[in-house]
């Protein structure tokens, strides 16, 4: 059975819902669960909790967050997104000086969560209220923002990395960014690149995994026919034990993920332990170590600040 850390490289229109079935699916783990949603519109990084490591998942360090980001210019829409309709126009305007406008927004700042967002008011979703007309107002909220580089121009868009903590919303930075420029702007294209620990780089595409799964990499046809697809087209599944075989390379550990908190390890005299703790935090990235007859104690993890690699 597998139980850890996997990332999945999320198609564009495709929920990150839909993901969780899929692998819930094909891997027989009754719980499996997503660390942090992504729009269907959007792309990349979308991190899975296996098995036990569902548990685990408020213990992540997911503070940062990276994402490529396409701003279009010249019009908003009501859902800060290319899904929605268009709800002011502006003349494009000129990029002229944009590099210096995007540093601005570096650094902490207060963000109202979109309309159409997950955030909860009453314990009702703000989307479900949008969807059904009714504006709800919700409190604003602190971001940070360590870095957001332009990458790209283009005659009526900007891309953008954004570096920045967890809870920011980039559709909101998009409708900020439109602004700043004298004119209106949403977001046309988002792709996560990482989510703490969790990178692209490791992320599992859908066509590998059908690949694993079926031997085919049409993962439309093996991995979304379910129950109302014909018999005769439906693609056979390998054993699940084959398919946890092809797998587990994929699979993050939970020393890996949580690597983050200090390990301490019970009989040690406190100065020993004390030892320990300190050794660990002066080597980031190690794991977790087990001893026989051992415990692990697991306490409230460390908030690491970032600074943006050199360019």
């Amino acid at each position: 059975m597998i139980s850890g850390f996997m990332v999945v490289d999320k198609p564009p229109a495709v929920t990150s819902h839909d993901i969780v079935a899929m692998v819930r699916a094909v891997t027989g783990v009754e719980k499996v669960g997503h660390t942090g949603t992504l729009d269907p519109f959007a792309t990349g990084v979308l991190p899975l909790a296996l098995g036990a490591a569902t548990r685990f998942i408020r213990f992540l360090d997911e503070n940062l967050k990276v994402y490529d980001a396409t701003v279009k210019l010249g019009a908003s829409t009501t859902t800060g997104d290319p899904e929605g309709s268009v709800l002011r126009e502006a003349p494009v305007p000129s990029l002229d000086g944009v590099e210096a406008l995007l540093k601005s927004f570096i650094g902490e700042r207060m963000q109202t969560p979109p309309a159409y967002s997950a955030v909860k008011v009453e314990g009702v979703p703000l989307y479900k209220y949008a969807r059904r007309g009714e504006v709800k107002e919700v409190a604003a909220r602190p971001i940070r923002i360590f870095d957001m580089r332009l990458m790209e121009t283009g005659p009526d868009w900007l891309r953008v990395e954004i570096h920045c903590t967890r809870g920011t919303y980039a559709r909101v930075l998009a409708d900020e960014i439109g602004e700043a420029l004298g004119s209106a702007g949403h977001l046309s294209a988002l792709r996560r690149l990482r989510s703490g620990v969790f990178t692209l780089e490791n992320a599992l595409t859908l066509p590998t995994l059908s690949e694993a799964v079926a031997g085919t990499d049409d993962w439309a046809r093996a991995l979304r026919g379910g129950k109302h697809q014909r018999k005769e087209d439906r693609v056979p599944w390998r054993p699940r034990a084959d398919v946890a075989r092809a797998l587990a390379p994929r699979v993050v550990s939970l020393e890996t993920a949580l690597s983050h908190i200090p390990a301490v390890e019970l009989g040690m005299s406190p100065a020993e332990r004390g030892r320990r703790v300190d050794r660990r935090r002066r080597a980031p990235g190690r794991g977790h170590e087990a001893r026989p007859g051992g415990r692990l104690s697991v306490s409230a993890p460390r908030q690491i600040d970032y600074a943006p690699a050199p360019r």
